[in-house]
């Protein structure tokens, strides 16, 4: 369960934003030309579905996303706010969280709040080539795509 801590998140968006700006931008490339396979860690994962449900994204807007970093950080936008917070790998299993997003009032969160809530705790993750698919805790899936490697 996601829980806002005012403190943290603020750090958390500061940080990110300082960290962020510190990093390279390669612009978007082909997740693994060379394989066609994308790999889990450093990726830019776009979310392309909520189980049955394709998400469009406005030409003038963000995308919804997520990368896991590797030390074990994963930040992300989920339509209206971003997030962050830490991840594990075990057995195949990977952990998310605690969560932590900013809290921007938008008019349509319904997207934002089922993404956020299949990402918080235990997920199964299965890469296929350039596709992420990862079902919650919940039962809600999402199909990612690869966007670039970063």
């Amino acid at each position: 369960m996601s829980r806002f801590v005012p403190g943290a998140a603020l750090l958390a968006v500061a940080l990110s934003g300082a960290l962020a700006g510190c990093a390279a931008y390669r612009g978007p490339q082909d997740a693994s030309p060379a394989s066609g396979q994308a790999t889990l860690v450093d990726t830019y994962w776009k979310l392309v579905r909520i189980d049955e449900a394709e998400i469009t994204t406005a030409a003038d807007a963000r995308e919804a996303h997520l990368i896991l970093r590797p030390d074990h950080r994963v930040t992300g936008f989920a339509g209206c706010n971003t997030f962050t917070g830490s991840w594990q790998d075990e057995d195949g299993r990977i952990s998310l969280g605690p969560l932590v997003s900013t809290r921007m009032a938008c008019a349509d969160l319904g997207s934002e709040q089922r993404m956020l809530g299949a990402l918080d705790g235990d997920i199964l993750a299965e890469l296929d080539g350039t596709t992420l698919i990862v079902t919650g805790a919940d039962g809600t899936e999402l199909l990612f795509e690869a966007r670039y490697a970063r």
